[in-house]
């Protein structure tokens, strides 16, 4: 898991805390270090279970989670991380873009999805998308 010490949002740490999900290692560690460029405090996990966990214990402004994962779907994963952080934002990450799981997701209430593969600005507007859309 990718982690740094998480600080609350001020003045010189105003660009929120992101908590990455996704089940390939190498997506992790490319949103973790992309993001941590742009001034995010992030963490990562592997497993959605591992999400909720670190959910538990912590506040996180956002929440980026993959469609497609072993153990629960991008969608369970929302389901139960939405009871715990009801005020957090969503980010949808997938290279499934079809028609229904955008649909799909956009009706759950993700603030934002992202299509695999990305690059460092789209991840950027993506990000700032869904903070901005959570008001």
């Amino acid at each position: 898991m990718c982690s740094v010490e998480w600080r609350p949002m001020t003045q010189e740490n105003e660009k929120g805390k992101v908590l990455i999900v996704d089940d390939a290692g190498e997506v992790v560690v490319l949103c973790v270090n992309m993001l941590q460029t742009l001034g995010y405090v992030v963490k990562g996990a592997h497993r959605g279970a591992a999400a909720l966990d670190l959910l538990r214990k912590e506040p996180f402004d956002l929440l980026i989670v993959d469609y497609k994962m072993p153990d629960m779907n991008g969608f369970e994963v929302f389901e139960q991380a939405h009871d715990l952080r009801p005020d957090m934002a969503f980010m949808l990450l997938t290279g499934h873009g079809t028609s229904d799981v955008m649909d799909d997701a956009t009706a759950m209430g993700f603030h934002s999805i992202l299509l695999k593969p990305f690059t460092r600005e789209q991840l950027r507007k993506a990000v700032e998308e869904a903070l901005v859309e959570r008001g």
